[in-house]
């Protein structure tokens, strides 16, 4: 099948049109670099010829400092040969904000959020891509490392599962979603299994922080693909989106990483619908969600089974399940997010922690944020119950145990009060821990600017 095509190394790039851009070999497998005294610059790739399609999903990894960003736009062309208008996945970069746009007209086709639509009529034929890298003039150069487009597949190619069955486990934490920040946890599938795919090669990410680097101010939700991989790119992993059928998920998992993948389904047969059909061992029913596939198992009768960590399910411990591949398939989109290991060089552009302090104030139990000596105030409604989640205020206490990652930790959540401070009943809280004073709570104020703060307390410091 000719559906996926990535430009992610040198020899790809020169096979393109570059405008104010340099090849930088040291760089991933090959990069581009807005090159020195430019502001903007861009990467226009060939037109390339697909198999009939009626979508079109983009992906790119890019490393965006602050005062950067890049911006990707794709065009298609249709069976009588029309080309609709260059049609853009908006804004992106962990420091800015990023958004995504409405539905946009481009003639024989259409974009909105994170996926092209052709026109009724219109067959999808060929496709042209590009990446524009923009900065401030005293930012650093942004970085182009991948650029890829990905049709759908149709049912019958999705559905296609000839190759021998195999057993293979790629160990990956499990994190619940449902039990993160309640401002944001039922929402925040795609960044926490973005999440789980980092943290199995060695990142030790939380959920929100992930989820607010790829907030989609225009969406206004989580779950924009193209920015997910981005967000997951930026750390310096290579990632991309990719429809593709059951086949090609055993080989990506054969290549020794968990795999993200898009799907609807029910645990009951009384609910369940042609979208979101049944599928034995699913913790509820959702009309659309993401997951992560870690592997896959042949039982002692010959039936295929996915080992998935599904965030849905409740707990973290709950999260490790068992899915039938043969009725798994038809609840999956056929759309998987790949995350391989980090290259050497990338990752200049990732979102970053601070180390800061909380002090005390006046008001009780409320303490103000200290960052390199400096009074930081923080917005009242920073964390507020609101659509759109700015912050997250986030904390956990040692205790006796032992976890996989800080994630899987115990995880409290709290306020930002009317005075810009941050609330934690930090002496009670400490007092009654078993660790004595020994015992800490470690705190993470997280932005949506690609910034998290963390501080100790300690009872030393009440």
């Amino acid at each position: 099948m000719n559906n996926t095509v990535l430009f992610s190394c040198g020899q790809d790039f020169a096979a393109g049109t570059l405008s104010n851009l340099v090849a930088e070999p040291a760089i991933g497998r090959g990069a581009l670099v807005l090159a020195d005294g430019c502001t903007e610059g861009e990467f226009v790739s060939p037109v390339i010829a697909l198999d009939d399609f009626s979508t079109v999903v983009c992906s790119w990894n890019t490393d965006v400092p602050a005062g950067t960003h890049s911006e990707v736009l794709a065009r298609v062309q249709d069976q009588d040969g029309q080309w609709s208008d260059w049609l853009s996945w908006g804004v992106w970069g962990p420091f800015v904000k990023r958004a995504s746009l409405k539905e946009t007209d481009g003639g024989v086709a259409s974009v909105e959020t994170d996926t092209l639509t052709m026109k009724k009529e219109h067959v999808g034929k060929a496709v042209q891509v590009k990446c524009v890298l923009r900065r401030e003039e005293s930012a650093a150069a942004p970085v182009l490392r991948l650029l890829g487009v990905t049709t759908r597949l149709s049912k019958a190619d999705r559905l296609v599962n000839q190759e021998p069955k195999v057993n293979i486990d790629n160990k990956a934490p499990a994190y619940c979603q449902m039990i993160r920040d309640p401002n944001m946890g039922s929402v925040m599938c795609s960044a926490t299994t973005a999440t789980v795919q980092m943290n199995s090669m060695g990142d030790d990410i939380l959920p929100e922080e992930a989820a607010l680097a790829c907030w989609d101010h225009e969406y206004e939700g989580y779950g924009n693909w193209a920015f997910t991989m981005a967000m997951a790119g930026s750390f310096g992993y290579e990632t991309w989106l990719a429809f593709a059928n059951a086949d090609q998920l055993r080989a990506e998992l054969l290549k020794g990483h968990p795999i993200g993948v898009n799907a609807a389904y029910s645990n009951t047969h009384e609910r369940a619908t042609e979208r979101a059909p049944y599928v034995e061992n699913t913790p509820g029913y959702t009309p659309g969600h993401l997951l992560t596939v870690r592997g896959l198992e042949v039982d002692s009768e010959g039936r295929e089974w996915l080992l998935v960590n599904d965030s849905y399910g409740n707990p973290d411990s709950l999260a490790p399940r068992r899915y039938p591949m043969e009725q798994f398939i038809h609840a999956w989109s056929g759309l998987m997010y790949v995350v391989r290991p980090k290259l050497a060089g990338a990752g200049s552009g990732s979102p970053y922690r601070v180390a800061a302090k909380l002090q005390k104030t006046e008001f009780g139990d409320e303490f103000r944020l200290v960052v390199n000596g400096e009074e930081m105030p923080l917005d009242p409604h920073f964390n507020g119950k609101r659509k759109h989640c700015t912050g997250v205020v986030a904390y956990t206490v040692d205790d006796p145990y032992v976890y996989a990652t800080t994630a899987n930790r115990p995880f409290h959540y709290t306020k930002v009060t009317v005075n810009g401070n941050v609330f934690i009943p930090a002496k009670d809280i400490l007092r009654l821990n078993p660790l004595g004073d020994k015992a800490a709570i470690h705190v993470f104020i997280i932005n949506d600017r690609g910034v998290t703060y963390t501080a100790d307390l300690k009872l030393s410091d009440l």
